[in-house]
């Protein structure tokens, strides 16, 4: 899950506030083995801190917040159950810090430095390390204020070699300055991100079970020219925490990458039930339930559409548009991302009457809205309605160019979404209207597009635009050219069989006879779970 500073102002105070009922606080299990001894007289304290960490590890801050108050209830003299409150305040790879947060944490940072008498030097050193991250002035500068954070993690990591949890929140700490942009567009690192992996290396060559360390190396290369590398983390990572369901998730950003697509379904079908049982016992409120459970169905819907799984597709997108409600939209408008899935789904699947019986969104959501619109016309376009699509075009492109540039879908502007949606509808258009040379044009404009998004997972596009661009090119015969498209789809999505059945029909158009065998073999493999029938690889 990541989305860079989405919340401003009263958003953030929304989605932050208080998450979780008061009462009894659980002792979960199935959250991983992490322990780090903490000076306090109670044992059940410690259990809570660990707690605390091992749910920050698992980015149920709002949860670890609760263990670690918990652990300074039971124990007022802690001086690292403060430390805990104030961490998980803090910022993550995902959400920034709001200034009501901020605050309290600086708060709980106090408590924790008035307690540190009684502390280890080891502990003290922590909560002076927490002590750079916050100010307690509303106007201080928050970047800086990470690094100065992360300095500090980085000598404390130093000085204790042997304390993963230092050497896992340094890492952690880096990437925190500089969230979903560690790697440049072509593959090359940016700072930080080699010294949080050399970190994370060293942790997990010395505890290959550190939830965290696993978690975190996942995200540091997801994004990277070579995301195979995490998969000996993802494979562990997936048995590590049973009961934590953005945990069994995460390793699906990794197998999404590296074309393991069934994997990558069943991983979050079961972090979807995790999490269901987990809310429907906890009644959580703020950022879990609203955005780490929808994830799991966002992911879940991606990796059943790369498999050709049409029926539960279109059933998860549903599932997850029902989960984001318009209201929910109002307050916390990046949430509108996930509205338009189900169109998406229904487009892909070439359900046509069904998209043109959807009826219109609320006119205020304009993303929404926009998507509808895209949707209608590839229907309509795909129905011989070639003016009917048109008009729907124009719709597009005239909410493209009125969004404001400060709206987000995710981690790309919703403009930029909004004029690729409307590169493709004219893609769309010229296919069917048998002017493949113009459709092929169109679409290259729209894969130029494509490219330049920032990375996000599942893709920021649902429907990768060289699929389309291939099938353009052969029906203008153009096989060569064809054949070229699908690779480098291939490249970005490996495994998919959505390209390798292009790809069967590029290179049997060429004559290779051989070659397109072999490709048979691969999209026969890649569609062994599918219950949709290609006539090619694009709508």
């Amino acid at each position: 899950m990541h989305r860079r500073s989405m919340f401003l102002g009263s958003l953030l105070v929304l989605l932050f506030a208080p998450g979780l009922a008061s009462g009894a606080v659980p002792l979960y299990t199935g959250l991983g083995t992490v322990h780090h001894a903490v000076t306090t007289r109670s044992p059940l304290a410690q259990k809570y801190f660990d707690q605390g960490l091992r749910l920050c590890y698992a980015f149920n801050h709002d949860e670890a917040i609760r263990a670690f108050r918990e652990a300074a209830r039971l124990d007022p003299s802690c001086a690292m159950a403060h430390w805990g409150v104030a961490f998980a305040l803090g910022p993550n790879v995902n959400f920034p810090v709001d200034p009501p947060r901020e605050k309290e944490a600086f708060a709980e940072v106090g408590k924790a430095r008035a307690r540190a008498a009684r502390a280890t030097a080891r502990e003290r050193a922590w909560i002076e390390a927490l002590s750079k991250r916050y100010s307690g002035d509303p106007k201080a500068d928050l970047k800086a204020l990470d690094q100065a954070f992360a300095d500090a993690m980085g000598n404390l990591a130093a000085k204790y070699p042997d304390d993963l949890d230092a050497a896992t929140i340094y890492a952690e700490a880096l990437l925190d300055v500089r969230p979903w942009d560690w790697w440049t567009s072509d593959g090359k690192p940016q700072p930080g991100i080699q010294e949080a992996i050399a970190a994370l290396t060293r942790v997990l060559k010395k505890n290959p079970s550190h939830t965290g360390a696993n978690h975190l190396y996942i995200h540091a290369l997801e994004e990277s020219p070579h995301p195979g590398q995490g998969l000996l983390a993802a494979g562990r990572l997936a048995k590590l925490a049973p009961n934590a369901g953005h945990l069994v998730h995460m390793p699906s950003h990794i197998y999404m990458r590296v074309g393991r697509y069934r994997d990558a379904t069943e991983l979050n079908r079961k972090a979807i039930g995790i999490d269901h049982a987990y809310i429907e016992a906890e009644k959580p409120h703020g950022i879990y339930p609203m955005m780490y459970y929808v994830h799991n169905m966002h992911m879940a819907w991606a990796a059943m559409t790369f498999e050709g799984r049409s029926v539960e597709a279109i059933r998860m997108a549903r599932t997850l548009a029902d989960h984001v409600s318009p209201e929910a939209v109002r307050q916390m408008p990046p949430m509108e991302f996930w509205l338009p899935v189900p169109y998406y789904a229904l487009a892909r699947f070439k359900k046509w009457d069904e998209i043109l019986r959807e009826p219109a969104p609320p006119p205020d959501l304009r993303y929404t809205t926009g998507m509808w619109h895209y949707a209608r016309g590839v229907a309509l376009a795909a129905t011989g309605k070639q003016g009917e699509a048109l008009a729907e075009r124009d719709s597009v492109a005239a909410i493209a160019a009125a969004m404001p540039p400060e709206a987000m879908a995710g981690l790309n502007s919703s403009a930029a979404l909004l004029r690729l949606a409307s590169s493709a509808l004219d893609g769309e258009m010229a296919m069917r209207g048998a002017r493949y040379a113009e459709a092929a044009k169109d679409f290259r404009e729209a894969a130029a597009k494509e490219d330049s998004l920032h990375y996000d997972e599942p893709p920021a596009w649902y429907l990768p635009v060289r699929q389309s661009l291939g099938l353009a090119l052969l029906k203008a015969g153009k096989a060569e050219e064809a054949e070229k498209a699908y690779r480098k789809d291939l490249e970005r999505y490996p495994g998919n069989g959505w390209s390798l059945y292009g790809l069967v029909q590029a290179l049997s158009a060429r004559g290779r006879v051989t070659e397109a065998m072999a490709a048979k073999k691969r999209f026969t493999r890649a569609w062994a779970r599918a219950d949709f029938s290609l006539a090619g690889s694009a709508m």
